[in-house]
């Protein structure tokens, strides 16, 4: 059971790497410039190994993060041990909580559950509360408490309980990809949730928008990463990880 549910987010991954195989060795000495080429090419695809083994690993420890208490208290005393632990708390959890795939390539995880009668359906005006990476470093967040805001007189605290985002799905303001898998969510529930490019943050014109410098240069590398930026770095579809909260439903 459980390297069949492995294999399942796995194995996806392995063949897109293939396609990045170095094929260096039969090539034909080269000049300064044809190594300078091929050293940033390598760069590249060393780059999007490091987004595919990430995106495999993101799954992975969500599913060690929601074992049992039981299986919590288990303690390993060498690697093979801790092995066979780690695998019987993915596999449990798996069967538990497993991942949801949606039509569009979507995907999400329950995070923790929401709770009342009311859930989100089209259309509806809600309260959220996000988190946005890479499948390689954090992009940006509103109120998860990861980003600072001025509170006058050069003061700053973090938006923790402090903002929200307040949108209406359907207006183009979150990624089609996000608001699928709103839908259905009730008011405190919170889910992972994993976006293709191509019903991510191009759908809606790149909303919700990074607010701070940092955050704004991580956006514009993810655009080059996706769109390409030359015959030696085509396009990748690297997907965005999100955690998004429901606050409210309105």
């Amino acid at each position: 059971m459980m390297s069949k549910a492995v294999s399942m987010w796995v194995c996806p991954f392995v063949m897109l790497a293939a396609i990045f195989h170095d094929a260096s060795a039969l090539a034909p000495p080269k000049t300064v410039s044809q190594q300078t080429q091929q050293q940033q090419h390598a760069a590249v695809h060393e780059t999007r190994r490091q987004v595919l083994r990430t995106v495999t690993a993101s799954w992975i420890v969500a599913a060690t993060t929601t074992g049992t208490p039981a299986q919590s208290e288990a303690k390993c005393t060498d690697i093979e041990s801790c092995r066979e632990i780690g695998e019987k708390k993915v596999e449990q959890d798996l069967s538990d909580n497993p991942v949801i795939p949606l039509a569009n390539g979507v995907r999400y995880k329950l995070l923790k559950p929401g709770y009342g009668d009311k859930t989100v359906e089209k259309g509806s005006t809600i309260d959220l509360i996000y988190v946005v990476n890479t499948p390689a470093r954090y992009m940006f967040s509103q109120g998860f408490g990861l980003e600072k805001i001025d509170t006058g007189f050069g003061q700053k605290q973090t938006d923790l309980g402090i903002g929200s985002y307040l949108v209406t799905l359907g207006t183009k303001h979150l990624p089609i990809g996000i608001e699928d898998a709103l839908i259905g969510m009730k008011k405190g529930e919170r889910r992972k949730v994993e976006v293709p490019p191509s019903v991510g943050f191009d759908t809606s014109d790149w909303k919700p928008a990074a607010s701070t410098p940092a955050g704004k240069a991580v956006v514009e590398n993810y655009k080059k990463l996706i769109r390409g930026s030359g015959p030696n770095n085509p396009p990748f579809a690297a997907p965005t990880i999100w955690q998004i909260e429901v606050l409210s439903i309105r």
